[in-house]
């Protein structure tokens, strides 16, 4: 290609996005792009979509400029125009954050623009309480839920005032009050802003984007249209990817309610402390074989800290029982009981993904049992063609479904859920939601956190909620 051939079109003016004839490819893995070509006009705000693996989030790093610089990766393109002028919001805001405290991590980012240490302070209250999040500023970042830490991951990335703002699901942990706070925060905001969005709860963000890019399983993007005209033109399209859209739960699995069984965890006089302050009580929580239960609450409340403490992974006081015996150890309930961490990383403990649930299985089988059984889970979870791959190389919702697939593994009694839809496409939501109604079907119990108000309307045969310091009981009204 001639010098000539390869100028940016003039068109392109210089504060757009621009790519043309990108290939890019990770060691190991088939070719992400092959010859994408992209234009993103200064100040338009572009909703990404496609199933889970499609490539959304390494398109935006590439936007972004993370990829090769930061994230190394086979990448050629016969033209590309980036903005320097940019803020990210990633998947995991942990691997956002540099600093140990809330104020030093907020400081860093207006120390670099420059502001008057003066200001620091009260432009650091001011950005947390737009955003409704009512922490100290010496505040260990470690200590906060991962709602917290999203919301504080957007707070920092808002203070860059940039000209362009990456967002790779913002709101995945939030619930629902605050999922609403932050995309008016957001719109508040982005009159002057490129915004490029990766979301799949689409309900709030559908009709306020310009266009929405559709992305298919090869990282192709298929359709390239307004909101309006890709729900009217590409609607069978958008079903058979399995991506969110705004009629997506009108397709929603529908299950069979079942009568729960004898008691199969009982919680008494239970008190979860925080620094010396209590931070909430369960008077008494019976939980049924073959009962499935949601469990909700702010961001912060303590519902990931409750699902812990029955694990004895932190302490508290009160008594725990699993199958009439006293939860004193963890070890107690080993192989019986089994959690889904909120952050899907923190389960695995191997450098590959069949061997993450073949070593579940190996201890319940005979070897060859044991591979049949793995190779079904990783095709029940469409895990089977990344199964020779690290689990940290997956995409997040392909992290997430192995995940829970680990634990499915181990044929559990008892499933604890922190968060196990977040990151998942329509496809893969539903899939996961058949998979635990098959598993009540057969007596397991699941306690699950979620905030996600079409699954809770929807599928629990009991509603728990923190709420003001007490575990309380809600009604529940099937939709």
């Amino acid at each position: 290609m001639s010098a000539e051939d390869m100028r940016i079109p003039m068109k392109v003016s210089k504060d757009d996005l621009f790519i043309q004839g990108l290939d890019l490819n990770f060691p190991e893995e088939k070719k992400t792009f092959n010859k994408l070509n992209l234009h993103i006009k200064a100040k338009e705000k572009v909703l990404l979509l496609g199933p889970s693996g499609s490539g959304k989030s390494t398109l935006l790093n590439v936007l972004g400029g993370l990829i090769p610089s930061v994230i190394h990766a086979s990448m050629q393109a016969d033209n590309i125009q980036l903005i320097s002028n940019k803020a990210f919001v990633f998947q995991d805001p942990d691997a956002q954050f540099t600093m140990p405290t809330v104020e030093e991590e907020l400081a860093f980012v207006l120390e670099n623009l420059q502001l008057p240490k003066v200001e620091i302070r009260d432009k650091a209250l001011q950005i947390l309480e737009s955003l409704n999040l009512p922490v100290s500023l010496d505040t260990n970042i470690n200590t906060l839920s991962g709602g917290m830490k999203q919301k504080l991951s957007i707070a920092s990335a808002l203070l860059q005032n940039p000209s362009c703002l990456f967002l790779d699901e913002p709101s995945s942990m939030l619930d629902e009050a605050a999922r609403k706070t932050l995309w008016n925060t957001v719109e508040s905001i982005w009159d002057n802003l490129t915004v490029i969005i990766i979301e799949h709860r689409v309900d709030y963000i559908w009709d306020k984007v310009d266009r929405v890019l559709l992305m298919n399983k090869n990282g192709e993007i298929v359709a390239d249209d307004t909101p309006q005209n890709i729900l009217d033109n590409c609607l069978k399209q958008l079903n058979n990817l399995g991506v969110w859209h705004p009629y997506s739960w009108e397709q929603a699995p529908v299950f069979k309610k079942i009568k729960p069984e004898e008691a199969i965890l009982t919680v008494e006089d239970l008190t979860i402390r925080r620094k010396d302050k209590t931070l909430f009580t369960v008077d008494k929580l019976t939980v049924n074989k073959g009962e499935w239960l949601t469990l909700e609450g702010p961001n912060g409340s303590g519902k990931t800290t409750f699902l812990n403490s029955i694990m004895k992974l932190i302490p508290s006081h009160g008594s725990i029982k699993f199958k009439g015996k006293v939860i004193k150890k963890t070890k107690d309930i080993v192989g019986q009981v089994y959690p889904v961490f909120q952050n899907p990383e923190l389960q695995f403990i191997t450098h590959k993904v069949y061997d993450e649930i073949f070593i579940n299985m190996e201890n319940l089988f005979d070897i060859q049992q044991a591979q049949k059984e793995t190779e079904s889970l990783l095709k029940a979870f469409d895990l089977s063609h990344v199964a020779h791959l690290n689990p940290l190389e997956l995409s997040m919702g392909q992290k997430r479904r192995l995940s829970v697939a680990t634990a499915l593994g181990g044929l559990p009694d008892l499933l604890l859920l922190d968060e196990p839809t977040f990151g998942l496409d329509q496809k893969n939501t539903f899939d996961l939601l058949n998979h635990f109604h098959n598993l009540i079907s057969e007596g397991t119990s699941i306690i699950m956190i979620s905030h996600d108000y079409n699954i809770l309307k929807r599928y629990p045969s009991r509603r728990l909620e923190i709420r003001n310091g007490q575990l309380i009981e809600k009604e529940v009204s099937y939709v």
